[in-house]
């Protein structure tokens, strides 16, 4: 569990969080992250709840999101995240408290 949630960072999610391969829980809410969330969150293949709303995060959500089949929540709401939501979120069939965006959405 990794819980860095109310601590005002921010800059951008390092692609080095990919390494965290083991990781269950990530809790990042609540801060000031920017920039895209790196694709290399796919790699997080163990995670079960993944909390990234109330930041400044941007761009599209990376298709590779899909890669986590453990994922039960998934909240991203309250970002500037743009574009589709990716088809492979439909990979997230454990989804039992999904609140993924509300952003604007192209496509």
């Amino acid at each position: 569990m990794l819980n860095l949630y109310n601590n005002k960072l921010s800059d951008a999610i390092p692609a080095s969080i990919g390494n965290l391969t083991n990781l269950q829980t990530l809790n990042l809410y609540n801060n000031d992250l920017s920039g895209a969330i790196p694709t290399e969150i796919g790699n997080l293949t163990n995670l079960q709840v993944l909390n990234l709303f109330n930041n400044d995060l941007s761009d599209a959500i990376p298709a590779s999101i899909g890669n986590l089949a453990n994922l039960q929540t998934l909240s991203l709401f309250d970002n500037d995240l743009s574009g589709a939501i990716p088809t492979e979120i439909s990979n997230l069939t454990n989804l039992t408290n999904p609140k993924p965006v509300r952003q604007r959405v192209v496509g």
